[in-house]
């Protein structure tokens, strides 16, 4: 019972965390403010976690195996079903926010997690043998997209007419990102002419 009391206090406390985390960035909340959140002792949380800088790291990899998961569920719906539709509720909404939220703070967790997902992307790129000049780059800048919806999701919400954090707002921004990613603005020929004009601009300056 002790053994399942200590995870409960620890799970109140990430999630307190996370909340508070979100709602003000972890400068302007303290472990007392957390404490106060989850009801229990600033000295448990230190227990548990050590610190303030070692409790947001732990929130900060919770928060992205839960996306990470999210996405994985939805990937495999998705093939079994072309026409699923994911459900983004309270908890999938919160969890993005937070991770928007972690990479405007600076976290290094979250600066870690950006640079692996762009691993993983430039692999995919790679393996999959998709043309494009600089693969590396096409990662960085296709997660930096996806990321700023995580950060902009509330902007967006209310640019769409929609209660920012809700369900409806969050399907309509991916439905919307999803026909951009299928349907390129601009011609191939116009990116190629871009991709020549870098190319000789880099042979210029050597």
């Amino acid at each position: 019972m002790a053994d399942f009391e200590d995870l409960t206090a620890r799970a109140r406390i990430r999630d307190a965390a996370i909340r508070l985390f979100t709602e003000r960035g972890m400068e302007k909340t303290s472990i007392l403010d957390i404490a106060g959140e989850a009801g229990v002792s600033g000295g448990l949380i230190r227990h548990h976690f050590g610190s303030k800088d070692g409790l947001r790291e732990a929130c900060d990899q919770y928060v992205f195996d839960e996306l990470l998961r999210f996405k994985e569920e939805v990937l495999a719906k998705g093939s079994a079903d072309p026409g699923f539709m994911p459900v983004f509720d309270a908890r999938q909404l919160l969890l993005r926010r937070y991770m928007g939220r972690a990479m405007i703070d600076g976290s290094e967790a979250a600066a870690r997690q950006f640079t692996e997902i762009v691993d993983g992307t430039e692999r995919y790129f790679i393996e999959a043998g998709l043309e494009m000049p600089d693969p590396r780059a096409c990662a960085a800048a296709l997660t930096a997209m996806t990321a700023g919806l995580m950060i902009l999701q509330d902007h967006i919400a209310r640019a769409l007419g929609e209660k920012p954090g809700t369900h409806e707002a969050m399907s309509r921004t991916m439905l919307a990102a999803g026909h951009l990613f299928t349907h390129p603005l601009a011609g191939a020929d116009m990116v190629e002419k871009a991709s020549e004009a870098l190319t000789r601009a880099k042979k210029g300056k050597k």
